[in-house]
């Protein structure tokens, strides 16, 4: 049976906040395309010489999208690539400012059920890159680090207490053989924690994370998605980030709150969600991958 490529959370909620309807020309950014929810709705939301540049890393994303919305072509722009290069492709474009940005920092059900090495649910290589052009991958972490540098990616990006453990446990495992696939991942958390007959989905989903986000380097590109933002945001734009664990949300939080407008700025965020915003009973019902999805807004503010 033929799946959806990814169901977008959040998703009247996302346009709400996204579109300032004070703006009549937009310049839009959905800088993660991925199945093209957001994208088909922004579209259909904008009139006339408005533009939606859509971004993502992963070429099956632009592939996937770009056909569905290729009733749509006049008013998009597509582009493999990264969001932390929002402004230069942007620039590229050939526009200077933009009305709205808007990233769904989560995985994609294509991502997690057909590329390796996102989910646990599947035994496949350690890979994890969204973008398959980038060098570094899962199965070279964990095969080269340092154990020092190991038990910071796990302590820092997945938040595991005495993530040394692990990283020893890995240590010694790749003294006999190399560690190529994700089964050969978790049998290795199995035996070092003596979990016989279940695994921790929560555990699991710690380490899986930790490792992804190293892979792609997702916060450091989210720091420069967020403060490129405030530059090539014009009046009135806005910026609207869902974010899926605490480091990401913490980082939007703390970033709109340091640059909230005040009298002596010439520039700065109106918060427009004071109280971060989280998917409703029946969304997570229906979409029980939505449950953890956090979505924060802000909006350009000039003296």
């Amino acid at each position: 049976m033929k799946t959806e490529y990814h169901i977008p959370v959040l998703l009247d909620t996302m346009n709400m906040y996204l579109i300032n309807t004070k703006i009549e020309k937009h310049i839009i950014v959905d800088g993660t395309l991925g199945g093209g929810g957001y994208s088909e709705l922004i579209v259909n939301s904008i009139k006339g010489e408005s533009k939606l540049i859509c971004i993502d890393k992963d070429i099956n994303a632009i592939n996937h999208s770009s056909k569905r919305l290729e009733n749509k072509t006049a008013s998009i722009l597509f582009r493999q690539g990264n969001f932390a290069e929002v402004k230069n492709i942007v620039n590229d474009f050939g526009f200077s400012t933009v009305t709205g940005i808007v990233v769904d920092l989560g995985l994609s059900s294509y991502q997690l059920d057909h590329e390796d090495g996102f989910s646990f649910m599947n035994d496949t290589r350690l890979d994890m890159r969204a973008d398959k052009n980038s060098s570094l991958d899962a199965c070279q972490i964990l095969n080269e680090y340092r154990e020092s540098e190991l038990t910071n990616v796990f302590e820092t990006y997945g938040e595991i207490k005495k993530a040394n453990r692990l990283s020893r446990a890995i240590i010694n495992f790749r003294k006999t053989k190399k560690l190529e696939t994700t089964g050969e991942f978790i049998r290795i958390i199995q035996r070092e924690y003596d979990l016989k007959k279940s695994i921790p989905v929560k555990f699991l989903s710690k380490a899986f994370q930790a490792l992804r986000i190293a892979v792609n380097d997702e916060l450091n590109d989210l720091e420069r998605l967020l403060s490129d933002s405030l530059e090539i945001l014009s009046e009135g734009g806005r910026i609207v980030v869902v974010s899926y664990h605490s480091l990401e949300d913490r980082l939007v939080k703390n970033f709109f709150k340091s640059n909230e407008m005040k009298d002596d700025m010439s520039k700065g965020f109106k918060i427009l969600t004071k109280k971060v915003v989280m998917p409703e009973y029946d969304e997570v019902k229906r979409n029980s991958k939505s449950r953890s999805a956090k979505l924060r807004a802000a909006e350009v503010v000039i003296a």
